[in-house]
């Protein structure tokens, strides 16, 4: 019968208020979970308490506050200031320019508002109407030019060596050896090779004395360092204090000297107009970088981890690009730089796949480019670290018990106890403590170095004895806070063969590449262990681990057939048996 009375009531029924004390605790039980999951990460805020402000009755409230609007004015130039010295130096226009440009705008901006009160008056608003002040947008604008002219280069890597006269190899300071081909050297022989150790910033001082001193055996070879505009930045920088100040310099590349020097020997040997030089190396290991330093401006894109477009494509430099520049203290001898993509190596199609998986996992933190942190499958990535790293070193950098070494599952079982990746029923994440070690190798939190193989005694001329003064000392980067110091065996030449011929792919082409991959990562990175695979210049071996890579993903799309949910069986539970020796059904399952 339907109800006819309303209700007379607003008391809800016992059940709805156990429901609503159920919820408040288990919201409460997780807010705990969660708030010690943070803590066992070190991931604690405190709270900062209200600021009250000024009571109305204390007696220099106003003093106080024009003191407080003062100095947020001078903050607010200060900070102007600053912004003008940066677009200045990134620009060469100067600052005075600048200045004064932004204070004509500031000048028209004034006018407006000051003639924004006319219309409110009878007699004013009979006033013929002024002449419009000129616009932002009329106001000067300033023409930024690049320095250095930059134009097309060949289009494959055979065609850079055919014309180079000499080859400049860039390699990462933390592994030189990996980043050596000798199928390159042995296609450029006849022509000079230097090899520019690069990134020497980032290592002890100790491991760049005997790199040095081992290469040196074998190869003509320099320390650099980039200068400081063109340096890696750190992911999500913390903002810049009011009292520092940011400065952005252009001509402290550290080895650039010596470079010159070497290029203008290599010069007066050369009888034509200029001496053409290609720079060649792996992903990532600073060629670009390199070349802007050497020109002290802002002349190509360099690989940055804070750019959203960055890391979509395989490397930064798409296509080889050419620059002419000046050898300093000299008459008129001219250098023609030439920019190339990073290597790209002949796949092994014989390999095992215990090998390929080896050499995809090298390429990958070799290169160490886009969020490696998001691999779809970290753990092989994890075996390698592992692998190579001192064990010694790993439990200092991240607090961890001791481990069997060469064992990933029980150093990932120690990383995901620390960081308090713990899922439910006990399991660890083994994947989640693999991605938080790849997002440290990633932007350089852990600093890693290797040390040549045998001992040699280091050698070092003057030049060297400067650049080394200023590099920091194993104890010292020991002490440092933001970085995990960690030696790891160094790696071997690379001996496979060199793609010569394959044609490089241009920006459009490169773009369009890009948007159809977008789709692929977004619904990677939606996942809780899914991510987007790296697109990383990780040779042919990495290439073939990228298919598969997508080929999974492909399958995983497609929804399985869902089963039909199984029919429970009904039980039913008797009561005890009564004296009459008949059982009785309980209330709970008789049919109502």
């Amino acid at each position: 019968m339907p109800r006819i009375r309303k209700k007379t009531t607003k008391r809800g029924t016992t059940n709805q208020r156990e429901k609503l004390k159920h919820k408040v605790s288990e919201s409460r039980k997780k807010a705990k979970k969660v708030a010690r999951k943070q803590h066992a990460a070190g991931k604690t805020q405190k709270k900062s308490k209200k600021d009250p402000g000024i009571p109305n009755n204390f007696p220099y409230k106003d003093q106080i506050l024009a003191e407080v609007a003062e100095s947020r004015r001078q903050t607010a130039e200060e900070k102007q200031r600053r912004k003008d010295e940066k677009r200045a130096a990134l620009t060469g226009v100067d600052v005075k320019d600048i200045e004064d440009a932004r204070k004509s705008t500031m000048d028209v901006d004034n006018d407006e508002n000051q003639n924004d009160g006319q219309g409110f008056d009878g007699i004013m608003s009979l006033r013929s109407v002024p002449s419009a002040p000129p616009s932002k947008k009329s106001a000067e604008p300033v023409q930024l030019e690049p320095a250095v002219p930059v134009t097309a280069g060949p289009n494959t890597l055979r065609e850079v060596l055919q014309k180079a006269d000499v080859l400049l190899h860039v390699v990462d300071a933390r592994d030189p050896a990996a980043g050596i081909s000798e199928a390159l050297f042995k296609e450029a022989t006849g022509k000079d090779i230097l090899l520019l150790v690069n990134k020497i910033d980032t290592v002890p001082r100790e491991s760049l004395e005997q790199w040095l001193s081992h290469l040196r055996l074998t190869y003509n070879t320099l320390p650099f360092r980039v200068a400081e505009t063109f340096l890696s930045s750190k992911p999500n920088p913390p903002p810049a204090s009011k009292s520092k100040k940011i400065s952005l310099k252009l001509d402290d590349a550290l080895g650039s000297d010596a470079l010159w020097q070497q290029l203008s020997v290599l010069k007066a040997k050369k009888s034509g107009e200029e001496l053409i030089v290609a720079l060649t190396g792996v992903t990532n290991s600073g060629k670009s970088a390199v070349i802007n330093s050497l020109a002290r401006a802002d002349v190509l894109p360099i690989y940055n981890l804070n750019s959203a477009t960055a890391a979509k494509g395989p490397y930064t430099t798409t296509s080889a690009s050419e620059i002419v520049l000046e050898i300093p203290d000299t008459k008129g001898m001219k250098v023609r730089l030439i920019d190339t993509p990073g290597l790209e190596y002949v796949r092994a199609d014989d390999a095992e796949d215990e090998e390929k998986e080896k050499a995809r996992a090298k390429d990958i933190l070799l290169r160490s480019r886009g969020r490696i942190d998001r691999l779809k499958d970290p753990l092989f990535a994890i075996t390698h670290i592992v692998s190579r790293a001192d064990t010694q070193d790993l439990m200092l950098a991240y607090s961890l018990p001791a481990f069997l070494k060469g064992e990933p599952t029980s150093f990932l079982a120690g990383m995901a106890r620390v960081s308090g990746l713990i899922k439910k029923h006990g399991i660890l994440d083994h994947a989640g403590a693999a991605r938080i070690v790849l997002r440290d190798w990633s932007i350089g939190k852990i600093a890693r170095y290797t040390m040549p193989s045998g001992t040699s005694a280091p050698s070092s001329s003057a030049d060297d004895e400067k650049i080394l003064a200023k590099l920091k000392r194993r104890k010292e980067l020991r002490k440092a806070d933001d970085v995990k110091l960690v030696r790891l065996q160094p790696g071997e030449a690379e001996r496979r063969d060199v793609l010569l011929d394959d044609i490089w792919a241009g920006d459009e082409e490169n773009s369009e590449d890009e948007a159809n991959d977008e789709d692929v990562g977004d619904e990677e990175a939606s996942g809780d262990e899914g991510g987007d695979e790296v697109p990383d210049d990780q040779g042919s071996d990495s290439e073939k681990g990228e298919e598969d890579v997508v080929e999974d993903e492909e399958e995983d799309e497609e929804a399985p057939e869902l089963l039909p949910p199984p029919k429970r069986k009904r039980t039913v539970s008797f009561a005890a048996t009564p004296a009459g020796g008949k059982r009785q059904r309980s209330s709970k399952n008789r049919r109502r």
